[in-house]
């Protein structure tokens, strides 16, 4: 296998973050490493259950294989888990970089501080003539304070200017000191500077929306500068004058360093980074834009698509899957969430396997992965140790991002994007990875659900819902039944009660269950035995009287008590009933019969549902078809007849089975496409239209009039600020 390099660290949706990785990537790309991220998306200092869940992604330090790893720190707010990440490191015996903060375990590998805090002092005395400048540092006796202060000074003493302690102020590196602190200058507290240079771009811009709030004008009345070129706050106003690229220069300085502790060897290649003042509005200097477009792209697109994931349909989908094909299938639909020059793989635990403390399991299986453009949701199972199916291992370096797959602390395994080019990491990918997540509890919650009702209902006599027999009661009672009299029995079962489920929740098929067994206990008025057998499947015996049809009695009671509970409570039951019936004779048992009617029930089941659902694999493989490309010529009678069944039939299978009818989803399909093409190209109505499979123009621009609630002209206007 290649090398690999770990980067542990924590908010790799920030600018800032993926601008520090991609420099990392590009050197260790240029070193022949794979360079391999470990990151989650909650930076508290708490202890609560999702976030362990969270934290689980840094078990992978122990259980995958790397060469070496850099450890962001800094970027962690609890004290707690940089320990056990230190500690995880240390006990792995690897080369260890700590970046940007002083370890007493591991060679620190530190910005410049001192010279680029002096290079944008310096700046505000050479460029604008001041000499009263303040200094907002971070901490007291911090290194990176420490060292700022220092390039302060000497940048001061540099120009002949007299340093003055008391023109130092010690803040947080956060927002909530420089907010005070413009308070106190603007009420006289604090004698008035011409300037302030600060620790950070954060503190810098808080001075800035301070100041202004309290009438004080930058930079004409007061002069800011920041640190760190932050991509981050690059879009806010009065852009900053800041040290730009330090960070970057800093991350690549440490895969060099860890190279050299890897191989004994001095790396032939170094990334070029050039770190300087970069002017802003904040100083007085006309801004340089130069150096912005890359990051106002970036801005923009990640806006940009922060409104599709907003508009799609994503969550709503993901909440109605019934199981891990379902969830798959959706994840491909929806895969177009994400930037499409990366590829994307969601890899569980095997086996079903999922425990916080434990990590992964040594085998993971591939349920989804979405490269080059295309989705695959064939089940690959891999060895952890490859991080992801050993075919789908890129054969040139490339960087991998882990983020955890869990609900609270249960850990169901990890996402994994992987990316050859630009790192592009959406504002939204942890809340997409989160819905994933969600979906696959709910299965898990499903499927326990039905697994201890099924327990229940074998080991209890009573149904807890409903206060019936349960199977076991049942047979146990009707064991004790004479054998010279002849009883019937009848077997109910509620039809479509799963697809109620998914339409109306637990809670209404709950009402209807516990409202029939009301029904069928106010009928038996002779001494029935009444159980409910199975989720939905409820079975009366009684004794025979003389009839031909001894069942009779009871089911016109039954009737007659449903329609008053029906009317009592505005529910519908009785359409949605189907009965058996049978009788005993001389060479059966009331226990035979209760086999027998079970029987009927299953064979009934079984040529009714055999032929639908066989072909609901078909439907769905056809839906995910449809979504990937919406602008074909799509007609239920040719989907019908390539499925092999009528069009009425194909019509009604997909609409129970997706929720939808076909010609809407089409519809829902296109629109989608629609709205992705609007915000991301220049194309206009009639070519979207086109590309949408509507050879009408005016015919898409009422259909989406209609589903949108505005014209396509108005919608692209409302997601970029550009006319159509």
């Amino acid at each position: 296998m290649r090398k690999r390099i770990a980067f542990i660290t924590v908010n790799a949706e920030k600018l800032y973050q993926t601008s520090l990785i991609e420099a990392m990537w590009q050197q260790s790309a240029a070193l022949d490493y794979d360079f391999v991220v470990l990151t989650h998306f909650v930076n508290f200092d708490n202890e609560t259950e999702y976030l362990k869940g969270d934290e689980n992604i840094y078990t992978l330090i122990r259980q995958l294989r790397f060469d070496g790893a850099v450890i962001d720190l800094g970027s962690f707010y609890s004290r707690s888990l940089s320990k056990k990440l230190e500690d995880m490191l240390f006990e792995k015996g690897i080369p260890v970089i700590a970046l940007d903060y002083v370890s007493e375990r591991f060679e620190s590998c530190l910005q410049n501080n001192r010279e680029y805090f002096r290079q944008l002092t310096e700046h505000f005395i050479r460029v604008h003539g001041f000499t009263r400048i303040y200094c907002l540092s971070g901490p007291e006796n911090v290194i990176h304070s420490t060292e700022r202060i220092e390039g302060y000074k000497d940048a001061l003493a540099e120009k002949g200017i007299p340093f003055r302690q008391d023109h130092v102020f010690y803040g947080d590196f956060w927002v909530n000191y420089a907010k005070s602190f413009a308070e106190r200058i603007a009420k006289g507290e604090i004698e008035r500077p011409q300037a302030i240079v600060c620790g950070n771009d954060f503190m810098a811009l808080q001075l800035c929306l301070s100041f202004a709030e309290n009438g004080i004008n930058v930079p004409n009345d007061i002069a800011v500068g920041g640190y760190d070129g932050n991509p981050d706050v690059s879009s806010y106003r009065p852009s900053l004058t800041t040290i730009g690229s330090g960070f970057r220069e800093n991350g690549i300085e440490a895969v060099c360093r860890l190279h050299k502790l890897i191989s004994d060897e001095i790396p032939r290649y170094r990334t070029e980074v050039r770190p300087a003042v970069k002017v802003g509005a904040s100083c007085g200097c006309r801004a340089d834009t130069s150096g912005d477009a890359a990051i106002s792209d970036k801005i923009f697109a990640r806006d940009m698509t922060l409104g599709i994931f907003m508009h799609s349909n994503y969550s709503s989908m993901m909440n109605n899957v019934k199981n891990m094909d379902e969830c798959a299938i959706v994840l491909a639909q929806n895969a177009y969430l994400l930037y499409p020059e990366s590829d994307f793989f969601l890899c569980l635990c095997s086996s079903g396997e999922e425990n916080s403390d434990s990590g992964y399991t040594d085998k993971m299986v591939c349920r989804m992965k979405y490269c080059n453009g295309r989705c695959d949701i064939s089940q690959q199972e891999f060895a952890l140790d490859t991080m992801i199916p050993p075919n789908e291992l890129s054969d040139r370096p490339a960087a991998y991002i882990f983020t955890p797959l869990h609900y609270l602390d249960r850990n169901f395994g990890y996402c994994v994007r992987r990316y050859s080019d630009s790192i592009v990491f959406e504002q939204y990918y942890g809340e997409f990875c989160q819905v994933a997540a969600n979906s696959i509890e709910r299965i898990r919650m499903l499927d326990y659900e039905r697994s201890l009702n099924d327990k229940i209902q074998q080991l209890s006599e009573r149904d807890i819902l409903t206060g019936l027999f349960s199977r076991k009661g049942l047979i146990s009672k009707a064991g004790s039944l004479s054998p010279d009299r002849r009883y019937y029995g009848v077997i109910y079962c509620i039809e479509g009660a799963e697809r109620f489920r998914g339409q109306y929740g637990n809670e209404y098929v709950r009402q209807i269950i516990v409202s029939l067994a009301q029904a069928v206990n106010l009928s038996c008025a002779r001494g029935e035995l009444a159980a409910r057998t199975g989720s939905e499947e409820f079975i009366i015996i009684g004794e025979c009287d003389d009839s031909d049809f001894p069942e009779q009695l009871f089911i016109n009671s039954l009737k007659s008590n449903l329609k008053m509970i029906e009317m009592q409570q505005s529910i519908s039951i009785s359409a949605m009933l189907r009965r058996l019936s049978a009788v005993t004779d001389s060479s059966s048992a009331p226990t035979d019969m209760i086999a027998q009617l079970e029987k009927k029930l299953e064979d009934m089941r079984s040529s009714a549902t055999e032929s639908s659902s066989a072909f609901l694999g078909k439907l769905r493989e056809l839906q995910y078809n449809v979504y990937e490309e919406p602008q074909l010529e799509w007609a239920a009678k040719k989907a019908a007849a390539q499925i092999g069944i009528s069009t009425s039939y194909f019509q009604h299978l997909y609409r129970q089975f997706l929720n939808i009818s076909f010609n809407a989803d089409v519809i829902s399909a296109r629109l989608a496409l629609a709205e992705r093409l609007l915000v991301n190209t220049a194309l206009n109505v009639s070519e979207i239209a086109e590309k949408c499979g509507y050879l009408d123009a005016s015919h898409f621009m009422k259909l989406f009039r209609k589903k949108k609630g505005m014209t396509a002209s108005e919608y692209r206007k409302a997601m970029t600020g550009i006319g159509a």
